[in-house]
């Protein structure tokens, strides 16, 4: 008996001690926006505890469904999936589940290029012109490798316009085409002048990885990252393929989860979005990065040293000096309460139907990966807002200060838009955007309201939207179309041709304005005639 008390009491003593070192139970506090502290170090069971509350916070809530991965000292400590791959058969996401990545393909396009500098290929000095000589030589002269990777070269993005996202995504061209058409419009500012993000440098190097290597982006892509690093999950997304445990991409948006358009990547716009991939397949990219198994270490270095000699665009935050490396961006992540400072490499993608964000913290060896198949609308962004949320707080949690669970993001424009027309009227709605409401950048900051009084029967409303959008920005023909056709279904036939008139003056030629126009002529009878 003196024996097994003496055990018991030896028992308690080095649990109590073991206890201490993994600093007890985690503090919870009863109001999930109140940070939750500890004061000693967490144990990895309590990273895990928290992250997986975090997570299950926002899935449950319904702004995320995808998969997780977290990893520490180069060792995944959390790896989920939540929400589903496809809605209509309810087949959930998995860690094997395959996610576009959108953006996030850049850096493997950066890696590429930069593996060519190294083996003397290419220079970051050389041209556009230099390889790729049908370019426009007045611009292509004066652009470099540099400017590209950099997001200096001043060529616009061709996806800040709304007639992209909603037509010409859709389209396919060759790439050759495509940069004739899409990346060779003139400059924003001078190159290497300032920081303004544009796809359309991607689109031009990964042309000219093809002509240098003489080998088509996706072979180079197999060739030197995803075959070397085993993953085999990873890859150039063609749609025409059958591909196993494909994500099906959906836009969360501010009244119902619907199917996102589908925006084809291949063969255009390709290295600036094409290509699909995996959590785990993600961490292998990871620790790659940091190793010289791809890239010699004095040549990753310069993908991970931010060009703050250029100050950014308004449109990209307007800082003193760029952020952006080549394919990553690189900068120090405050905490709000400890003020600590926290060193972070990390990159977003956004397409239809689907939003990614890797994050590295050299630090601490970490890393983050969060793919997700749910998107915003256009004009929305509450998806993105949400998994930087999650992202940001994951990163508290792994560099071992406060955090908060994610909570709902407050309601949306639209939704509040929608709800004041129908309980106060429309006067009352246009009231509160002109006073507290934020515009459209792409125009229509009625339009999702307007689409959803359309099915809610509440037509003469939606007119009124839409006439404002039309007034409001005079330009975006997309909403003429909108108008015209609703125009249609109230029996307004004059008026609908009208509006499409007025659309045809802005864009003479425009096939779906003229099927309209024509579909308007057809209505009219023989003994109604338009006038």
């Amino acid at each position: 008996m003196y024996w097994s008390v003496q055990r018991l009491l030896k028992t308690l003593v080095l649990m109590a001690g073991i206890i201490s070192l993994v600093g007890g139970p985690r503090l919870v506090s009863a109001n999930p926006e109140e940070p939750i502290t500890s004061k000693t170090a967490r144990s990895t069971k309590d990273k895990q505890n928290a992250l997986h509350e975090i997570c299950e916070a926002v899935a449950k809530n319904g702004f995320f469904s995808g998969a997780v991965l977290v990893a520490e000292n180069s060792q995944v400590i959390y790896r989920k999936a939540f929400g589903l791959a496809n809605r209509e058969w309810e087949i959930p996401n998995s860690i094997e589940t395959k996610f576009r990545l959108a953006s996030v393909s850049k850096q493997f396009c950066s890696m590429i290029i930069m593996q060519l500098i190294q083996d003397g290929e290419l220079n970051l000095n050389d041209s556009i012109t230099n390889h790729l000589p049908s370019y426009r030589q007045d611009n292509g002269e004066r652009i470099t490798i540099h400017h590209l990777l950099a997001h200096q070269s001043g060529i616009p993005d061709f996806t800040s316009s709304f007639d992209y996202r909603n037509t010409t995504a859709r389209l396919l061209f060759e790439k050759d085409e495509f940069i004739k058409r899409f990346c060779s419009g003139d400059l924003t500012h001078n190159p290497g002048e300032l920081y303004s993000y544009s796809n359309a440098g991607y689109v031009i190097l990964g042309r000219i990885i093809e002509k240098v290597t003489k080998r088509s982006y996706e072979q180079n892509l197999r060739d030197r990252i995803t075959q070397p690093l085993g993953m085999m999950n990873t890859g150039y997304d063609d749609p025409h393929k059958l591909l196993s445990k494909r994500a099906s991409g959906y836009t969360h948006g501010p009244f119902r989860v619907q199917n996102a358009p589908y925006i084809e990547m291949n063969p255009a716009p390709g290295a600036a979005g094409a290509i699909y991939s995996t959590v785990d397949d993600l961490f292998a990219w990871d620790r790659a990065l940091t190793t010289n198994k791809l890239l010699k270490e004095n040549f990753r270095n310069l993908m991970f040293t931010p060009n703050t000699s250029v100050p950014e665009t308004q449109a990209a935050g307007g800082r003193q000096h760029s952020n952006y490396g080549y394919g990553w961006r690189i900068y120090n992540v405050m905490h709000p309460t400890t003020q600590e400072k926290t060193r972070v490499m990390n990159h977003g993608g956004a397409i239809s139907g689907f939003r990614a964000l890797v994050t590295r913290v050299p630090s601490r060896n970490a890393f983050v990966a969060l793919l997700c198949n749910q998107g915003d609308p256009p004009g929305s962004n509450g998806v993105w807002l949400t998994l930087n949320r999650m992202n940001t707080e994951i990163i508290h949690v792994v560099t071992e200060q406060p955090y908060k669970i994610p909570q709902n993001p407050p309601r949306s424009q639209d939704q509040r838009l929608y709800q004041l027309v129908c309980s106060e009227g429309v006067d009352t709605a246009i009231s509160w955007f002109e006073e507290k409401g934020k515009k459209n950048p792409w125009g229509g900051s009625f339009a999702t309201a307007a689409s959803e009084l359309l099915r809610s029967g509440k037509l003469e409303e939606a007119i009124r939207l839409y006439e404002y959008d039309v007034l409001q920005t005079p330009k975006k023909v997309w909403l003429y179309r909108k108008l015209a056709n609703t125009y249609i279904q109230i029996g307004q036939l004059e008026k609908a041709a009208n509006i499409v008139d007025q659309a045809l003056a802005i864009r003479p030629g425009d096939e779906r304005l003229i099927d309209l126009q024509n579909e308007i002529r057809c209505s009219f009878s023989p003994q109604r005639p338009r006038p």
